[in-house]
C-alpha cells in the first residue's frame, strides 16, 4: 500500500455556482464542505443552490435559448471544438482535480479528458448535419410533407458524482450541438470539475446563460425537475432517485433520459483467451473502486474451468495496489466518502453472515489507510444468484463469482436481475457469442474485452437500468423533437 506523500501541483477551484455568466458565492441553499476521500480532511467549502438559484438559472437558460437556437449550426460546432481543445490544454488539471474530488487514481483519471474530448467533438461534428426528411405523399401527390429537427429547449441536467468529466462529456456536447440550453446540477460530492468546465465554456466563447451551474442536493434537484420551463430531464444516478423524478414530472408529461444502475454479468467460457479474460474479470469491476454503473460486477465462469480461473482472478486482484490516488502506481483509491465506506462494509458483512457467498479476498477496511474512505477489494465465491449480493448493486470494490454449466443457465443467471445495463462475454466461439447477444437483456453487450461507452455508439439500459440513449446518433436524437410540416400544393 502506498502513502499520501505527493506534492500538490494544483489547487482546488472555488466551486461556486454560475448563473447567466455570473459567479455566485453565496446562495439560499447554504454551504457544504467537501472532504478528501483519501485523507478524511475537509478540503473546501462551497455554496449549495436552493430553489431561488435554480429558478434564476432556468430563467437565464430560457432567455439564452432563442439566441443559441438561432446560432448557425457551424458556429455551434466550432465553439464545441474549441471547448474540447481547452479541456485538452488543461488535461492535467482536470486529472488532478478528479483525483482529489472523488479519489480516483491519477493513472486512471488521466484518460478521462480524452473521453470528454472524443464525445464533445463527435457531437459537434453532427451540429450542421441534422437534416429533416421529405415524407412521401402516397395518397395525394399535391401534398409536400417534411420534418424538422428542433431542440427541446431548456434541459435540466442532473449529474452523478462518479466520473464527473465523463458525465459532462456524455451530455453537454449533444445537448448544445442540437441547440438546447442547459441548467446542470452536479451533487455536493463532485463540485469542482463542473466549475472548471464553466470557466472553459466562457473561455470558448459560448454565450452567458447557455449553460448554468447549480451544484446542490435534493432541494435543488426537486426545483429543477418540477420547473415548468425545463423541457426535458437528463439524469444519471440511482434507480430510487429516478423513480422520484418520474413521479414528480408525470403531471407535466415531461420527458426524461434515465441512465441508472446495473449488475452486469461477465460470462467466461472455457474457450476464452485466459490472459485477456482474467485481466478483464479482475480489473474492470474495480475501476473507480467499483463505483460505476456499467462495471461487470457479477462474474459467471463455466464450471469446467472455474477452479483455475477463479484462482487466477483472485491473484490478479490481490496484486492491485491500494493507496494515495495521486500516486501513479496506485490501482485502487478510496470510495467517495465515509458514508459509502460504512454502507459497503455493512453490505459485505451482511452478505457473509447470510451465506450469500464465501469471501476469498478482502472484506474489510485496510488498517494502513485508516484515515481515508478505503474498502479492501473484496471477492465472493459461490454467490447465490438470487441472493441480495447476487441481485443488487454494491457500488464498491466487490466482485461476485458464480458458475454455470450450459449456455441456457448462463443466460438465465445473467438475465435474472431487475437491471439491464450491460453484459460481457469471453470466448472464441463467435457464433455462440453472437447468438447470445439476442438473448441477453442488456442495453449493450461487449465481447472479449471490447470497450464500453464510446462516443459513436449508443449507451443505455433496460428495466431498472433506465431508458434513453447517450452516445452516437441516437444520443443526439434524445435532445431533438421532430416536427412535421405539410403543404397543400393544390391551393398554392
Amino acid at each position: 500500500m502506498t502513502e499520501a506523500v505527493h506534492a500538490q501541483p494544483f489547487s482546488l477551484p472555488p466551486a461556486a455556482l454560475v448563473i447567466d455568466g455570473r459567479i455566485v458565492r453565496a446562495s439560499s441553499g447554504g454551504a457544504a464542505r467537501h472532504v478528501d476521500p483519501a485523507t478524511g480532511q475537509v478540503q473546501a467549502e462551497f455554496p449549495i443552490a436552493g430553489a431561488a438559484e435554480v429558478n434564476a438559472a432556468v430563467e437565464a437558460a430560457k432567455r439564452a435559448l432563442p439566441g443559441w437556437r438561432a446560432t448557425p449550426p457551424a458556429k455551434r460546432r466550432d465553439l464545441l471544438f474549441r471547448l474540447a481543445d481547452l479541456v485538452d490544454r488543461d488535461r492535467e488539471l482536470f486529472a488532478w482535480v478528479g483525483s482529489k474530488e472523488i479519489g480516483t487514481p491519477i493513472g486512471s483519471v488521466r484518460n478521462i479528458p480524452d473521453k470528454f474530448i472524443a464525445w464533445t467533438k463527435y457531437a459537434a461534428g453532427w451540429a450542421d448535419k441534422l437534416e429533416g426528411r421529405v415524407v412521401s405523399s402516397l395518397q395525394d401527390d399535391t401534398v409536400f410533407d417534411y420534418t424538422l429537427n428542433e431542440p427541446y429547449g431548456v434541459i435540466g441536467m442532473i449529474m452523478t458524482w462518479n466520473g464527473p468529466l465523463m458525465g459532462l462529456g456524455m451530455k453537454l456536447g449533444p445537448a448544445l450541438a442540437t441547440g438546447n440550453t442547459i441548467v446542470m446540477k452536479p451533487p455536493e460530492l463532485s463540485p469542482f470539475t463542473p466549475y472548471l468546465m464553466m470557466k472553459l465554456i466562457e473561455e470558448a466563447g459560448i454565450p452567458a446563460g447557455v449553460v448554468n451551474l447549480v451544484t446542490g442536493g435534493a432541494e435543488a434537484g426537486d426545483a429543477l425537475v418540477r420547473h415548468p420551463d425545463v423541457a426535458k430531464i437528463a439524469f444519471t444516478g440511482g434507480t430510487a432517485t429516478a423513480q422520484r423524478i418520474a413521479a414528480a414530472i408525470a403531471p407535466q408529461m415531461k420527458p426524461a433520459i434515465y441512465e441508472l444502475g446495473g449488475k452486469s454479468a461477465n460470462i467466461v467460457f472455457a474457450d476464452a483467451d485466459m490472459a485477456v479474460a482474467v485481466r478483464h474479470a479482475a480489473r474492470q469491476p474495480l475501476f473507480l473502486s467499483g463505483q460505476g454503473c456499467i462495471l461487470p460486477t457479477r462474474l459467471l465462469v463455466e464450471e469446467s474451468i472455474a477452479a483455475d480461473f477463479v484462482e487466477r482472478v483472485v491473484a490478479e486482484v490481490r496484486s492491485l495496489r491500494m493507496g494515495d490516488p495521486l500516486d501513479p502506481q496506485t490501482d485502487l483509491g478510496p470510495v467517495v466518502d465515509s458514508r459509502s465506506q460504512e454502507r459497503l462494509l455493512t453490505t459485505i458483512t451482511r452478505a457473509r453472515d447470510a451465506g450469500d457467498g464465501r469471501i476469498v479476498l478482502g472484506g474489510g477496511r485496510p488498517a494502513a489507510l485508516a484515515q481515508g474512505a478505503y474498502v479492501e477489494a473484496t471477492v465472493f465465491r459461490d454467490v447465490k444468484p438470487d441472493s441480495d449480493l447476487g441481485q443488487n448493486e454494491c457500488f464498491g470494490p466487490v466482485l461476485s463469482i458464480m458458475t454455470f454449466r450450459t449456455v441456457d443457465e448462463a443466460v438465465d443467471i445473467a438475465n435474472g436481475t431487475r437491471f439491464g445495463l450491460g453484459a460481457y462475454l469471453h470466448g472464441k466461439d463467435i457464433t455462440r457469442m453472437l447468438k447470445m447477444t439476442h438473448r441477453l437483456s442488456a442495453g449493450s453487450v461487449q465481447i472479449n474485452g471490447a470497450p464500453t461507452a464510446r462516443e459513436n455508439a449508443p449507451f443505455g439500459g433496460l428495466g431498472m437500468s433506465g431508458y434513453g440513449r447517450e452516445g452516437g446518433r441516437d444520443g443526439l436524437g434524445e435532445f431533438l423533437r421532430i416536427k412535421n410540416v405539410a403543404i397543400n400544393g393544390a391551393t398554392a
